[in-house]
């Protein structure tokens, strides 16, 4: 069985200096996908700057923790704060089972939408920002989101049952008992099968945070990269001024240098891995 990978680097028009560095990554190193915020501003000139890409993998960046929903927040009271905000990822965590499901089945249709209203055409995969839809209540929206309307979405944990590599599921697992991992990603999986979801074999989750993005971590990655088609979440980019409020800046810029390192490119070929984007899951 061959091994390919599909490198998405999430974000896309966070910023302008995380969208150029996207493009950059996927012209000059290993990204073959990307996923747009679509409720972001400018984001029909981000939108158009990543079509010029013909061969960029392009799906929807789910945001319903961060910014103002695409709806009219009125409309979506459940989901925002006083002013109109979505509530914060920490909060929809914790307040989980207490959030409105068809509000927030309403706002990601609406988000999609937008998406191929910008494009003129659909997303070829779906994903969430900040990893808080891995909670079951809120995974089953996605997956039935996904299932609506034929598309493959992103895994959002390792398929790993170590709960020590889910880095990125960190923030909401932090003093939890392991059972609450298992049983999360058991009831996960139970819910993609059931809706029959076409998704990456293996979500490869540790290229992120400062300890973790060095040549010799992603080198790792690649070596040891299961058979089937794995995901490399990755979020390259330039901080600029539009990442002020992000707690995640400086990093972006070494991902950014390590996807297109000529070592990393390297040794992708001499791996025999094949680049894909989220299209190879539609065979």
């Amino acid at each position: 069985m061959k091994r390919q990978l599909i490198a998405n680097a999430d974000d896309y028009g966070r910023s302008p200096g995380v969208s150029r560095g996207i493009l950059q990554a996927h012209r000059e190193g290993i990204v073959t996908s990307t996923t747009v915020m679509v409720n972001v501003d400018d984001v029909q000139r981000h939108v158009a700057e990543a079509l010029a890409c013909p061969e960029l993998g392009i799906g929807v960046h789910l945001v319903f923790c961060s910014w103002r929903p695409v709806l009219p927040p009125e409309t979506v009271p459940g989901l925002v704060d006083e002013k109109g905000f979505f509530l914060g990822q920490s909060t929809f965590w914790d307040r989980a089972e207490e959030i409105p499901l068809e509000q927030l089945r309403a706002e990601l249709t609406a988000q999609v939408v937008r998406f191929t209203s910008l494009a003129g055409r659909r997303p070829d995969h779906l994903d969430c920002h900040q990893f808080v839809h891995a909670h079951p209540r809120l995974f089953e929206v996605y997956v039935d989101l996904a299932h609506r309307l034929h598309l493959p979405l992103r895994i959002p944990f390792s398929t790993k049952t170590d709960w020590e590599t889910q880095v990125l599921l960190a923030p909401f697992l932090e003093g939890s008992p392991p059972e609450r991992f298992r049983e999360m990603v058991e009831t996960d999986t139970r819910l993609l099968r059931a809706r029959a979801v076409a998704h990456p074999d293996h979500a490869l989750t540790t290229f992120f945070g400062p300890k973790l993005t060095t040549l010799e971590n992603l080198l790792q990655i690649l070596d040891t990269m299961p058979d089937g088609v794995n995901e490399l979440i990755c979020h390259p980019g330039y901080a600029d001024a539009g990442l002020s409020a992000s707690g995640y800046r400086i990093e972006r810029e070494i991902e950014l240098g390590l996807l297109t390192h000529p070592a990393v490119r390297e040794r992708v070929a001499a791996l025999g891995i094949e680049l894909v984007t989220f299209a190879a899951l539609s065979g």
